[in-house]
């Protein structure tokens, strides 16, 4: 039995050893913070103040979230007549470029910021996790709203294609085509506002605001989402000159998706090299939007 203890004994003393040994090595910094935590018990805890910061920024975004059910009915008021200039729209379009060329740069940033970290700071991954989903968020909601090849395909689907299908149905059966009336009312509900594109933009303001608050999150710590508010603040100007679908600046502002879904729906009538042929091309695209999305378009160029 004392032999037994003995070597229990020293076993415990070797791993000791050799868990120190491993702590003052060059390690990656994960596996090196997983160390001291089993030296020194050491674990990652979030202080009052951090917890305040998380606390109004979920208060903020949930307000954003009850205001915008409760504003549903004019959030839907899509239907009717409504101004397109083509050469506003051609800036919006190009400020894209812009506003892109940052997210893309940005993204690279929080990447490098964990791999380079020698001792992890619980807190500072999780800044840096957070800003990378916000940035990839950003592109998601930039490419699909400027990105106008699923609209030019239903498009072709739906009215092109559909009429020589109905002329020999029974020669078409592997053919299928979605109801357009059904799938006009999912697709105005999108452009109504849609919550998981909004969301980027109130986790970017409420990260500005967590920081102003004393806590674990700074300013430094939030720059990209000064810099993409910035941005923002422009295109969303630039998108309004352009066309807008629904009432009142603060409603854009506030609710991205109501403000760039419809460019999308805009971008085909500038593509005059690949997308409109004539005026009967015009006129039968126009008919689509009313029947797809209930927008009586006027066209200024």
């Amino acid at each position: 039995t004392a032999s037994v203890s003995v070597s229990a004994s020293e076993s415990q003393s070797i791993e000791l050893i050799r868990l120190e040994n491993l702590k003052q090595s060059k390690m990656p910094g994960l596996f090196k913070k997983e160390i001291e935590g089993v030296l020194h018990g050491e674990f990652v805890e979030f202080d009052d103040d951090l917890k305040a910061q998380v606390t109004a920024m979920s208060v903020f975004i949930g307000t954003i979230l009850v205001l915008r059910l409760f504003s549903s009915g004019r959030l839907k008021a899509l239907s009717g007549e409504h101004v397109l200039d083509i050469s506003a729209l051609n800036d919006v379009n190009l400020f894209k470029e812009v506003f892109l060329a940052y997210l893309n740069a940005a993204v690279l940033e929080p990447v490098l910021a964990i791999g380079g970290m020698q001792e992890v700071d619980g807190i500072q991954v999780v800044i840096e996790v957070f800003t990378l989903g916000s940035i990839c968020w950003w592109i998601w909601l930039i490419t699909d709203a400027f990105d106008f090849q699923d609209i030019t395909q239903f498009y072709k689907y739906h009215v092109d294609i559909k009429e020589e299908r109905e002329k020999d149905p029974k020669r078409f059966p592997w053919l299928q085509l979605k109801d357009l009336d059904r799938d006009s009312v999912i697709e105005q509900k999108v452009l109504s506002g849609s919550v998981t594109r909004d969301i980027a933009l109130w986790f970017m303001i409420a990260c500005i605001g967590a920081a102003w608050l004393p806590g674990g999150v700074t300013h430094h710590d939030v720059l990209h989402a000064y810099v993409v508010l910035f941005f923002w603040i422009i295109m969303h100007h630039l998108s309004r000159r352009a066309t807008t679908w629904s009432t009142g600046y603060l409603t854009t502002f506030f609710f991205p998706s109501t403000a760039l879904m419809p460019l999308e729906y805009c971008l085909p009538l500038m593509d005059v090299a690949d997308t409109v042929e004539d005026l009967e091309w015009l006129e039968n695209y126009r008919e689509f939007l009313i029947k797809r999305t209930g927008v009586e378009l006027t066209i200024q160029s």
